[in-house]
């Protein structure tokens, strides 16, 4: 049978709205110098309803989006000053902080790491098993704060278990994630929607960290400008490297830090910006299933949740 053949029939025509929809990217021919007003006019008029179509669905999604072509103002918002778990997309916020506090040592080995990746020792690493903590020991042994900054945000191949253990690890010595986004709202009003509360892979089904489309879209907007709250040219420059998923900044260049969680909560984010000279187009777009109304197996469920999110994150990016 099929994977979606156990999907409500409401579901299955969200699904179907959503990627229809996405058939839209003739409106934009590749080559031209910034997005054309009729696609970005037709591109607003797809990602409102198929938010509708798929909020409609009772399948339980909830989603938060924040689209802006620079120069041209919003494209399309939905729900964008309610927070949401943000998953790993919260770590630029934190990449943003170690380059404000650290920035001046990043060829520097911070010390006494290996120390907090032993069973018990710190709370950070509740939630990691005994082998995911060997291979952080062993994997991050001797790195300096940038080589824990790229494993933090995704920019190697080390695994999960690791990857979170060097944000973990960033955070501890920064003070922790409440000292961490304390810091960061008072750099901007923009991120007032920004709540760093824990440390990664601590969540157990009674919460994560939080961010608001608005948040994470604010920031991506200083970073495409190059004009970010505490950081220096040199160190937004820094910052664009971590971000950089496509190109080498040049026109058509993708800036990007995604995030997901299962089972519980199940959460799919993914926030960024697009190279366009001066019509950068930005976006963070944000869902959750909702438990007390899922409808879906939670495989089911996620596999929803990604299909929509990334979906409706390739309608506003085709515009680049």
């Amino acid at each position: 049978m099929n994977r979606f053949g156990r999907y409500p029939a409401g579901t299955i025509a969200a699904l179907a709205a959503l990627l229809g929809g996405f058939l839209f990217s003739g409106d934009a021919p590749a080559g031209t110098p910034s997005p054309q007003p009729m696609a970005l006019e037709r591109a607003a008029r797809i990602l409102h309803d198929s938010v509708a179509t798929l909020e409609g669905s009772r399948a339980g999604l909830e989603v938060g989006i924040e689209v802006r072509v620079e120069g041209q103002g919003v494209l399309f918002r939905r729900a964008a000053e309610e927070a949401k778990p943000a998953a790993s997309a919260i770590k630029t916020f934190i990449a943003l902080d170690l380059l404000r506090e650290r920035g001046d040592r990043l060829n520097q080995a911070p010390e006494g790491l290996a120390a907090f990746l032993r069973p018990g020792i710190h709370e950070a690493f509740a939630g990691f098993t005994d082998l995911e903590l060997d291979a952080a020991r062993r994997e991050l042994a001797g790195m300096t704060w940038w080589e824990l900054a790229r494993v933090m945000m995704g920019r190697t191949r080390e695994g999960n278990g690791v990857y979170n253990a060097a944000c973990n690890l960033i955070m501890i010595k920064l003070g922790g994630p409440t000292a961490i986004g304390e810091r960061v709202r008072r750099l901007d009003p923009a991120f007032a929607g920004v709540d760093l509360n824990r440390y990664m892979m601590s969540w157990h089904a009674d919460g994560d960290n939080m961010a608001t489309p608005r948040a994470l879209a604010a920031l991506y907007r200083m970073t495409s400008a190059g004009r970010v709250p505490g950081l220096d040219p040199d160190r937004v420059a820094r910052l664009r490297e971590l971000l950089v998923r496509e190109g080498d900044g040049a026109p058509g260049s993708r800036f990007e830090k995604a995030g997901t969680l299962y089972p519980q909560p199940m959460v799919r984010v993914r926030a960024g910006y697009v190279e366009r000279g001066d019509r950068d187009l930005v976006y963070a777009v944000m869902g959750r299933m909702r438990p007390g109304e899922r409808r879906l197996d939670p495989p089911d469920a996620f596999v929803f949740l990604l299909a929509a999110v990334d979906t409706l994150t390739s309608i506003c990016r085709d515009l680049s």
